[in-house]
């Protein structure tokens, strides 16, 4: 008999970027047949947005457990958090108990479940995992302004705005869609960049997609110096023919 033939399994799932529609059916099943769900908080202890998203399915409020993430570079100290939820997620599968972590877009993208499923492998080896994929964010700022990610050989760059704005001009030549999320903390240092990038491009801003108070700006300009949120994010993409077909341009080229 396997060591962990006695536990339940676990479920990382995705429940989209904000829009409770967005969430697929198959997330939806999970949720409704797991015996615990575990919740990131959001800040200042407030319910995290994942619980907002699943709030129209119904569940049970006893389902749910909340976990307090810090929002720290301090790796020993968000360690220490995920160890310790962990553990209580490995508690509740004892006795064959199914258990859930939700997270918003999907949980292998920017996500915190897979610092989860690494940390309960090596605490239970061999328990039995599932990772339930979501809509993600970009994906979701792409259809809500019509701008094409990509078409037959395009390559597509994703990339933290604050790791990506040193080789954005060489980023914009290599690829033909560049997605730079959260942008809030170097959005006036990005439009300095943007301006040097002699080829011509198309830019849109999108905050919080699919979320309440969600905006879409398509003059980049009118933001400087603005307080953005945490959720935000900005997508270029060039055309090999220069046209601006449907979509608008950046900063200083149009």
């Amino acid at each position: 008999m396997a060591a962990n033939a006695g536990l339940g399994k676990f479920y990382a799932v995705g429940v989209g970027p904000g829009d409770p529609e967005l969430m697929t059916l198959k997330a939806a099943r999970v949720l409704s047949e797991a015996d615990a769900i575990f919740t990131p908080l959001g800040t200042g202890g407030r319910p995290g947005i994942a619980r907002d998203i699943v709030g129209l399915l119904g569940l049970p409020a006893g389902k749910f457990r909340e976990v307090a993430l810090p929002m720290s570079r301090d790796r020993d100290a968000v360690g220490g958090a995920y160890r310790d939820a962990v553990a209580e997620i490995a508690r509740e599968l004892e006795g064959s108990r199914t258990a859930a972590w939700i997270t918003e877009g999907d949980p292998l993208f920017y996500g915190t479940s897979f610092h989860v499923l690494e940390e309960l492998h090596r605490l239970l080896p061999g328990v039995r995992t599932e990772v339930v994929p979501g809509v993600t964010s970009m994906s979701a700022a792409a259809a809500r302004v019509g701008l094409e990610l990509a078409r037959l050989d395009d390559r597509l760059l994703v990339i933290p705005a604050a790791y990506g704005l040193d080789r954005l001009p060489t980023s914009l030549d290599e690829f033909a869609t560049v997605c730079l999320l959260k942008v809030n903390t170097v959005f006036d240092r990005l439009l300095d960049r943007l301006r040097s990038i002699p080829r011509p491009f198309h830019a849109v801003y999108v905050e919080r997609v699919g979320m309440p108070g969600e905006r879409v700006v398509t003059d980049l300009d009118s933001l400087r110096g603005q307080k953005l949120p945490y959720f935000s994010m900005v997508l270029l993409r060039w055309r090999p023919d220069g046209s601006t077909a449907g979509q608008r341009k950046g900063p200083n080229h149009g």
